[in-house]
């Protein structure tokens, strides 16, 4: 062990205990290794070494610093409190320092509230060692539940600045306080949601929220310090955007239109053509409603249509019909006066002939006769 040596006994003791998930945090560091507040420095040195955080995963030695931060916090060593807090961010990847340090911070207790606020209020900060300083509060609230009113005061007070907070940071806070049923910050919270500060997925709605806190959202009014113009400007933006929905709405809906119109039209001139055609190729009491209706997905309206134009076609075929028997009936009477016309003169021209040629001559006879007289 090369980082044995460095440390005396019994501090050296924390670097052959090994793994913490199997010495859980009740162990009794102080009675177990007789550890005392002239300990503390060694302590904190081995807490804060970088050589242990940076071992093998699989060495004894690694597990030195979470034990040696347990013990500090079993001590209730205030000059721990600070320094310990440098872990919150140069080992914000790390799973333990997200498990144990807000159990360390829970036994220091109400004397790490004010310190623990600074680095929850301070931006320098990133998100995740910021939400450790959150859970660390929450810890402190749950083993000393008379440190309650001050842990919310602090969580309270930081989710006033919302609209400055990232939205994951507020998120974390509401969470907090629901897990400590901060009944009395709701009027923050509701201020937060309704300057949509507070993303849902980690919290859940704002009537999620009500339903947890068991209170009723209509009887909570936005607390006084609420900055009512970035409120109204988040309003205004809902309202931009409604409108704007709204406006696309109505657009959609006028092509919409257009295009019905359009296939109205089209079925109309499909309909027509298709009349026509079945006039070409049937006789209109051959056409059915139904083969029509079959090749084409046409509505009632056009139906009544095909049938009224099927019953003008049938009415103007009967009158076709009429007017051709007309036709032939004046043919046959022009054919019929034809023959009398023509049996009239046959009958003119046999008259002088059915008297023989005697007759002629009597005729040419009497001619002369008569010509003699005149002269």
């Amino acid at each position: 062990m090369k980082n044995h040596s460095i440390y005396q006994t019994p501090i050296d003791k924390l670097l052959t205990l090994g793994d913490c998930h199997k010495i859980t945090n009740e162990y009794n560091y102080i009675a177990e290794l007789g550890l005392d507040t002239e300990h503390i420095p060694g302590l904190i040195s081995m807490a804060i070494d970088q050589n242990l955080n940076g071992v093998d995963s699989t060495s004894l030695e690694t597990w030195g610093s979470i034990h040696a931060c347990r013990a500090l916090g079993q001590l209730r060593a205030e000059a721990a409190i600070e320094p310990l807090m440098q872990l919150f961010h140069k080992l914000e990847d790390s799973d333990w320092v997200n498990e144990e340090m807000p159990k360390v911070y829970g036994m220091f207790g109400e004397v790490a509230i004010p310190k623990l606020q600074a680095y929850l209020a301070d931006e320098s900060h990133g998100i995740f060692p910021r939400i450790t300083a959150i859970h660390s509060l929450e810890e402190i609230c749950k083993q000393h539940p008379d440190t309650r009113q001050k842990c919310i005061a602090v969580l309270t007070q930081q989710l006033k600045s919302f609209a400055q907070n990232p939205h994951e940071l507020n998120g974390f806070i509401v969470a907090s306080l629901i897990e400590l049923q901060a009944v009395e910050s709701a009027a923050v919270i509701k201020s937060a949601f309704v300057a949509q500060s507070v993303p849902d997925e980690i919290t859940g709605t704002w009537d999620d929220v009500c339903e947890s806190l068991g209170i009723n959202s209509d009887k909570i009014a936005l607390f006084t310090d609420i900055n009512l113009d970035e409120v109204s400007q988040v309003e205004d933006i809902s309202t931009d955007e409604v409108r704007q929905t709204q406006e696309i709405a109505d657009s959609e809906e006028t092509q919409l239109q257009d295009v019905i119109n359009d296939e109205v039209t089209q079925l109309e001139e499909d309909v027509s053509q298709t009349q026509e055609i079945a006039v070409e190729e049937k006789q209109p009491d051959q056409i059915t409603t139904e083969e029509v209706e079959k090749n084409l997905a046409i509505t009632p309206d056009d139906i009544q249509l095909i049938e009224d134009v099927t019953t003008n076609v049938e009415q103007l075929h009967k009158v076709e019909t009429k007017t051709s028997d007309i036709n032939n009936r004046e043919i046959e009477a022009n054919q019929l006066k034809s023959e009398v016309d023509n049996q009239k003169v046959t009958a003119s021209v046999k008259q002088p002939l059915s008297k023989g040629f005697g007759g002629f001559a009597t005729s040419q006879g009497k001619a002369k006769t008569n010509k003699k007289k005149k002269r």
